[in-house]
């Protein structure tokens, strides 16, 4: 029998919603688990773990933030200053010791700063800077047993990696089996050519650790107009390991609404309900059908 996929949702679309109240909407909705903000400073490990035991769910992941919510806090790994450099290495360290407490199994790590898609210098010398920083976290990660996940995402938003194939030639520099990749569907039907089936085969379950999923309109899974059997699918093939993680927005709002807590509650708690049946529907039908 095919190993059904965990589905899980991310709490920063929740905006600045108390944990209690994301856990008790998450497991009222149905998931399997949530995937926290990669926040440290604001969260209580012990309080985490009572929560979450309590009702029945896992945090699957750390969801990396670049840069953080202060000015000035960039994150930024590429970065050509090795003290900013060493300020982001700290950040995906604080991630990691997170994960540890709590459980969770992957960080994600982006190598460039979300929402500017400049270069520092050039883009070779950006990812040579990032490929030195991420192996100096993930040789943390591997001593605390933690995977760091580096998520592609589309040429509008970030400068160094795009696509699976750039990201898995990154980790394949950076050399730690604790470096794997993940993908983001938003994203990835901008950057993968011959569609996201394809490129979550081609990548294969080695590499590809954690999902992202949201619709092409970036609303919940099946209100737009992509191929979810078929991606679901993929996923299956390749033995995937991870969970798919929900990260939808309704209609007209964009991420900086949801992180100021701009969305009505009621609003993306019937959308993430609408997707997550939606996935369940498609997974079982996939699921029928597989050998």
């Amino acid at each position: 029998m095919p190993r059904e996929i965990p589905i899980c949702v991310n709490n920063w679309i929740f905006g600045n919603a108390p944990l209690r109240e994301v856990v008790e909407r998450a497991t009222k909705m149905g998931f399997d688990g949530i995937e926290l903000v990669g926040e440290p400073a604001i969260y209580k490990p012990a309080e985490i773990n009572g929560l979450v035991g309590a009702y029945g769910l896992n945090v699957c992941s750390i969801c990396g933030m670049y840069p953080g919510p202060e000015e000035g806090d960039l994150r930024a790994l590429c970065h050509p200053d090795r003290i900013e450099r060493e300020k982001a290495i700290d950040y995906v360290k604080a991630c990691v010791d997170l994960a540890k407490k709590i459980n969770a199994r992957s960080v994600l790590v982006a190598p460039s700063l979300v929402g500017q898609p400049g270069l520092f210098v050039s883009k070779a010398d950006d990812i040579q800077r990032a490929v030195e920083s991420i192996h100096k976290a993930a040789q943390y990660a591997e001593d605390q047993g933690i995977m760091l996940t580096i998520e592609p995402i589309n040429r509008y938003e970030v400068g160094l990696v795009n696509s699976l194939d750039d990201t898995v030639a990154m980790a394949k520099a950076i050399g730690s089996d604790f470096v794997r990749i993940m993908g983001d569907t938003f994203h990835m039907q901008i950057e993968e050519g011959d569609g996201i089936p394809n490129a979550l085969r081609r990548a294969g379950s080695y590499w590809v650790q954690h999902i992202h999923v949201a619709d092409n309109t970036r609303e919940a899974p099946g209100m737009g107009t992509m191929p979810w059997r078929e991606i679901i699918r993929a996923l299956h093939d390749i033995d995937y390991e991870g969970v798919i993680s929900m990260e939808p927005l309704p209609k007209g709002k964009a991420p900086y609404d949801a992180r100021n807590g701009n969305i009505p509650a009621d609003k993306l708690d019937m959308d993430l309900k609408f997707g997550l049946e939606f996935l369940k529907r498609e997974q079982d039908t996939v699921m029928r059908y597989k050998p």
